[in-house]
């Protein structure tokens, strides 16, 4: 057994249900985003701590003189407040990366967006309204880690569903794609 420490690619996940989830549904896929679109933000965050210390310690050849004039306790409630905006940054950061899901089951595709952290947007499409899936890797990181934009059409009210950065886009095109020929057969049979 190998042990990952942020997933983003669980195939058949066991003991995973969601809100929305019918009796009979099984969870084929639960995706979020790769985890390299992470380094962003924690590439900024470690600059922005790192930001303090460099302007103190060049304070007198960028002619700021006026940091080390300023009484120490002022000095660490700046420096508190910056951490703490940083803290904040962080934790908005990868909460918005880690509750960012995608499900696809036997029945339905969703689509859990966190615009807020009180306020998630729930799309949901029924794999008998999709019309078609593709899938797009564009770049050199994203052909290297193996990660793309899922775009699946559907004929519902929202046209259309994209599964951002997240990893193995081709299988993932291919599971939906063989859960829409196999409701469309048992669609067939069934008539």
């Amino acid at each position: 057994m190998h042990f990952k420490l942020f997933p983003a690619f669980f195939d058949h996940p066991s003991k995973m249900r969601f809100a929305e989830q019918e009796a009979d549904e099984v969870v084929e896929l639960l995706l979020r985003q790769h985890w390299v679109v992470n380094i962003a933000w924690i590439f900024y965050s470690i600059i922005a701590g790192l930001t303090p210390f460099l302007i103190y310690s060049l304070r007198d050849l960028i002619g700021i003189s006026f940091i080390g004039a300023a009484p120490l306790s002022l000095q660490l409630a700046v420096l508190a407040i910056w951490y703490l905006i940083i803290l904040a940054y962080v934790i908005e950061s990868f909460l918005h990366w880690y509750f960012n899901i995608y499900i696809v089951t036997n029945q339905h595709l969703v689509d859990v967006d966190l615009e807020s952290l009180l306020s998630p947007k729930v799309t949901e499409a029924e794999v008998a309204d999709i019309q078609s899936a593709a899938f797009d890797v564009k770049g050199l990181i994203r052909s290297f880690f193996n990660f793309g934009n899922v775009v699946i059409q559907t004929a519902a009210e929202s046209q259309q569903i994209t599964f951002a950065n997240v990893p193995y886009p081709a299988l993932v095109v291919d599971r939906v794609n063989d859960l829409r020929q196999a409701q469309r057969e048992q669609h067939r049979g069934g008539v």
